[in-house]
């Protein structure tokens, strides 16, 4: 019996996780960077691979909220498709979300293209992708990722005022590797609330951003998109 562990949720979903938990130091670090993000989305917002729309509940009653997916166990789209063919009109939303979803698709730069395509002029994308972790979702998995080559894309894309923030730098991205593989054991599970008080105290004192588990951009459409 774990005396501290505490397992992730069962059917998994996305969730602010506990120090004792194997996922707190991926989560703790994306939920803090992201949400202040998400809740200042305004009017109509379009979330892509939406899941369980676990963040529909940052947003208020000033946002008319869409979810789009793939249909499956754990999700739960207003709508049902994928980044590479919205199936919207362009210029339909005024900001759009999309959480660890384009590491799974093939032509990210064609899938940001598709996402300003149905953003109305000046609209806001929140992004996030993973830049440390394992392969997940296998065979769909194809892609991680830098700050650099974050903003290339969206750059290429078509979207301007691009700001990049890591979610997680380097003892995080070391601890959270060693929990997932420590996660699996019946007594060194024991260990993972050890690791992730100690490696969340080390990326606190300041450490770098080159290994980050993850990116969190936010962009605006460029004007003359079509």
């Amino acid at each position: 019996m774990p005396l501290l562990f505490s397992p992730s949720p069962s059917p998994f979903v996305p969730h602010r996780p506990s120090w004792r938990q194997p996922l707190f130091l991926h989560y703790g670090p994306l939920l803090r960077v992201l949400e202040p993000h998400v809740r200042s989305l305004r009017g109509a917002v379009l979330d892509v691979g939406c899941g369980m729309q676990p963040y529909r509940r940052w947003m208020g009653d000033h946002v008319a909220y869409t979810g789009l997916d793939r249909e499956g166990p754990l999700a739960r789209p207003d709508v049902v498709g994928t980044v590479d063919a919205l199936p919207f009109e362009g210029s339909s939303f005024d900001g759009l979300l999309s959480t660890q979803v384009f590491e799974h698709v093939g032509d990210p730069v064609a899938a940001l293209r598709e996402c300003a395509r149905v953003l109305r002029e000046r609209g806001r994308i929140v992004l996030t992708v993973p830049g440390v972790w394992p392969a997940h979702e296998a065979p769909h998995d194809y892609w991680r990722f830098t700050k650099y080559g974050v903003e290339r894309a969206l750059a290429d894309a078509g979207f301007v005022d691009v700001v990049i923030e890591a979610a997680g730098g380097f003892w995080a991205s070391v601890g959270q590797m060693v929990n997932l593989e420590i996660q699996r054991g019946r007594f060194a599970r024991d260990l993972v609330p050890i690791v992730n008080v100690c490696a969340s105290w080390l990326d606190r004192r300041g450490a770098t951003e080159e290994m980050a588990l993850a990116w969190v951009a936010t962009a605006t459409r460029g004007e003359g998109r079509s």
